[in-house]
């Protein structure tokens, strides 16, 4: 057939095979590797080298068989750039897709629906659950943010991770640490959970620092410990004083706030009322209820001694949160459990029954914290000693010649209007 020209006999020759991917079959020359559109996707669907377009693709992605759209990604033709998922009708299709292409955008439920087992057991630590199922890398982290460092964790992580782990450990024993850690809040509740201070915090180190000593006194304060928690107190307020270079408190004004309040109610314990009404004053314009803790001690400072209501919030004295609406319930257990302490009794019962005044007539107990998600933390983990996300692998098998026969077909007619185009005017 003299009207064939060289070009159309090579691609006569490529198509008498079934399935010519590249590698396993080579081409009879390079000029065939131009042509028609359709021609050159099915070649370049092969992994050949045919100058194709990423608009090109496109055109045809929503209706190719899935392994082929498999191919052009692994082929590095398209991307997320080109968000082939959005040309997908099945939703199962285009979740896929988006896991192989923008990984980092898949939350939990979805990776579950994938069957990515890495990608939900990540989620659910970063979440913060507890991952006792199992011993890879997330249930080792899992357990280091319960304060148990596992030495076969370090072999786990990557380099980077590896040396941020390390400074993190190192500064256990002491606890200090870099700058670029201390003031990372995500991985406070790490740090938290592996150091346990053998003395008084020095509260002028860090923001940290500050929360945790914080922490402490208020701890303290609900058990009892006021021994412990006041030396604490008065390190706590000097570093709500001092003030940075440019007039700056070092100290948030939040936790500040939380200070001075703890501050105020510790001191009523021996009766220094004038030092606590000052310290509430120098907070009164940070909180409402600073205001009204002022007002309370003021009242308390004008009513005789011998005519003033214990010093305690009641909540406090049975070990809970003010305002807890179990109290009647935390009284009964700490009942049996003190059962042979009657200096305790006598407190909790006192607490008891000033808390059941407070239901029939109202209530005006000093208020501390002021807003307790200060003291509380996100459950959520860092997530700087895990590995980069990576894509899900592929998942459908290599495409087979029924997979290209779409795009097979569309390059035999390209070639066949070729011919039509090249016939001698006598076959026309």
């Amino acid at each position: 057939m003299p009207w064939i020209s060289d070009v159309g006999r090579h691609r006569v020759q490529l198509l008498s095979f079934e399935h010519p991917r590249a590698g396993a079959v080579r081409l009879p020359s390079e000029d065939v590797l131009d042509g028609h559109v359709d021609w050159r996707l099915y070649l370049a669907a092969l992994g050949h080298p045919a100058p194709v377009t990423t608009a090109e693709i496109m055109q045809v992605v929503p209706d190719l068989p899935l392994p082929v759209v498999d191919d052009f990604i692994d082929l590095g033709l398209i991307g997320k750039h080109e968000l082939p998922w959005r040309h997908r009708q099945d939703p199962e299709e285009r979740l896929y897709l988006r896991a192989r292409l923008v990984p980092e955008h898949i939350g939990r439920e979805e990776a579950a629906a994938l069957g990515w087992t890495e990608m939900e057991r990540r989620h659910r630590f970063l979440e913060g659950e507890d991952l006792f199922d199992g011993d890879d890398l997330f249930s080792l982290l899992a357990a280091l943010w319960r304060g148990e460092d596992n030495k076969s964790l370090r072999a786990l992580l990557t380099p980077e991770a590896r040396a941020l782990y390390n400074q993190i450990i190192d500064g256990v024993q002491q606890g200090h640490w870099p700058e670029h850690i201390i003031t990372d809040r995500s991985l406070w509740g790490l740090l938290s959970a592996l150091w346990i201070p053998s003395d008084l915090i020095n509260p002028k180190l860090s923001e940290f620092h500050a929360w945790r000593a914080l922490c402490n006194c208020y701890r303290w304060v609900l058990v009892g410990w006021f021994d412990k928690a006041k030396p604490q107190i008065e390190r706590l307020l000097e570093a709500a004083h001092e003030r940075r270079r440019k007039g700056k408190y070092r100290l948030p004004d939040a936790i500040r706030a939380e200070i001075y309040t703890m501050g105020a109610y510790l001191a009523q314990e021996t009766n220094e009322l004038e030092f606590a009404i000052k310290l509430l004053e120098l907070a009164k314009n940070t909180h409402v209820e600073v205001r009204k803790n002022l007002l309370r001690l003021q009242d308390r400072r004008a009513t005789v001694m011998n005519d003033r209501d214990h010093w305690e919030n009641p909540y406090l004295m049975l070990g809970i949160p003010h305002g807890y609406p179990d109290w009647e319930e935390q009284w009964r257990y700490l009942r049996r459990d003190l059962n042979h302490d009657v200096d305790r009794l006598t407190h909790i019962n006192a607490a008891k029954r000033r808390l059941a005044h407070a239901e029939r007539h109202g209530s005006d107990f000093y208020v501390i914290p002021l807003d307790k998600t200060i003291y509380q933390l996100s459950e959520d983990r860092s997530a700087k000693l895990l590995p980069d996300i990576e894509a899900l692998q592929r998942q459908t098998r290599q495409s087979r010649p029924e997979d290209m026969a779409q795009l097979r077909n569309r390059s035999v007619k390209s070639i066949l209007a070729d011919f039509q185009e090249n016939l001698p005017q006598e076959m026309k």
